[in-house]
């Protein structure tokens, strides 16, 4: 989960002016998708059916995408973003932004202090289409060694502080009076998957179908796109890819409790995720990952992140002192609890390395995310990790890592897609600018 990264309006002003040559020569528009104007809603703003009905979770609750304000949001409805390209490769990003799941956390948004940093979780959508092409990495249309050049793309923003889970609209208590949070992640997912299918509707699948989510998003994409992609396109199940960037799990059973009752998503994820979390807190990586694998033994699977990931080690630190949120940001208990995150997240990737079609990238230092960019010149104190850069893990490239798992024909072949981490210097000075 990351704290107002790439969809911050600083960030995005920022990059605008530092700029990406490479990046602005992209000749194909991004497209902002709003989803009543392309007819995906009924009049009250509930998701539609192929069919024309609507849909809804496994409790029966519809689905209504939203951002975490509601009605009351001041960048408007729900919407997402498509870029036209290569209809036989299709490439799905959920970006990330937080979360929030008791009125601590949630009530952050109602924080006075200007800093956004003292906001737990985003509740807003502040992209343009027009700023998605300098976001670099797998978005950089003009980089010749970007694997997913030319790809049809979709972005599914994020603003509901559900991990992409929910559907639910919870009221928190907070000091300043009742709060209602919509929790409608998963219907955002579900509307953003609805144009695809309506964009594939009478055509053939795409040949290969990747997701990757960033932060919050590396949860959303394996609990909730993912599956749902392998219902759209169950003819295509040796040429579907996933990427989990920068989301370890490593959390409390505070937090999953929490989350189960706050976002409801025992009504929204599959049964087989859902028995996976409700396992508890150790041992949640081997668990999820090993239903996913289960289920769908030829999907290739993959989990990014940075050995002290500040950002991570911010959100455990959180759900180990929820209820004293002075402590959330002081060195004095983020340090040591960065230190206990980057143990158990190596022990995890680790464990869940024994699964076939797994593999892990663990690369050095303290950055957060790597598949889209966000560099040490917007000033958020925490950075990403480059994608066409990074070899941190035993001098092996990550974008060949990328590249092989989604290009190799099969996991023989996959030569540079193998477990990797950066032991024994995982340990670096942050970039300039990038000090937490």
């Amino acid at each position: 989960m990351r704290l107002r990264t790439i969809r911050s309006a600083v960030f995005m002003g920022m990059f605008l002016a530092i700029g990406s040559t490479a990046a602005m020569a992209d000749a194909v528009p991004w497209v902002a998708v709003n989803p009543a104007e392309a007819g995906l809603l009924d009049g009250t703003g509930r998701l539609l059916g192929a069919d024309g009905n609507v849909l809804t979770d496994k409790g029966g609750e519809p689905l209504v995408p939203s951002c975490a304000l509601g009605e009351f949001s001041p960048t408007g409805p729900f919407k997402f973003f498509t870029q036209a390209g290569d209809r036989n490769k299709l490439l799905i990003v959920h970006d990330g932004g937080g979360a929030c799941w008791e009125g601590n956390t949630c009530g952050s948004v109602l924080n006075p202090n200007p800093d956004p940093a003292t906001m737990v979780f985003d509740p807003l959508i502040t992209e343009r289409a027009e700023d998605l092409p300098l976001a670099g990495g797998v978005f950089d249309d003009a980089n010749p060694a970007n694997p997913f050049r030319g790809w049809t793309k979709v972005f599914v923003p994020y603003c509901t502080g559900d991990i992409g889970w929910g559907n639910k609209v919870t009221v928190y208590p907070t000091p300043g009076g009742p709060l209602p949070i919509h929790h409608r992640g998963y219907a955002n997912v579900r509307t953003a998957l609805r144009w695809v299918e309506q964009h594939y509707a009478g055509s053939p699948a795409p040949a290969k179908v990747m997701v990757t989510g960033l932060s919050a998003g590396g949860y959303a994409a394996p609990g909730a796109v993912l599956p749902e992609v392998r219902k759209l396109f169950p003819s295509i199940a040796t040429r579907t890819y996933m990427v989990a960037d920068s989301a370890n799990g490593i959390v409390t059973d505070d937090f999953l409790q929490g989350a189960r009752a706050s976002w409801g998503y025992a009504n929204t994820l599959p049964d087989y995720v859902v028995n996976a979390l409700d396992g508890g807190a150790n041992g949640l990586s081997v668990r999820f990952y090993g239903a996913l694998a289960a289920r769908f033994p030829s999907t290739r699977l993959a989990q990014f992140q940075n050995a002290y990931d500040l950002n991570e080690s911010l959100f455990y630190n959180v759900m180990l002192n929820v209820n004293e949120p002075f402590k959330w940001f002081d060195p004095q208990y983020l340090l040591p609890t960065a230190a206990t995150w980057s143990l158990r997240a190596r022990l995890a990737v680790a464990s869940t390395a024994l699964l076939p079609n797994y593999r892990f990238y663990t690369a050095a230092g303290t950055e957060h995310t790597i598949m889209l960019y966000t560099p040490p010149e917007a000033g958020l104190g925490i950075c990403s990790d480059e994608f066409y850069s990074e070899n941190s893990a035993s001098g092996l490239s990550f974008r060949r890592w990328v590249n092989d798992m989604v290009n190799a024909n099969n996991l023989a072949s996959a030569a540079n897609w193998r477990n990797a981490g950066c032991f024994p210097h995982c340990l670096v000075a942050p970039k300039e600018g990038c000090a937490p």
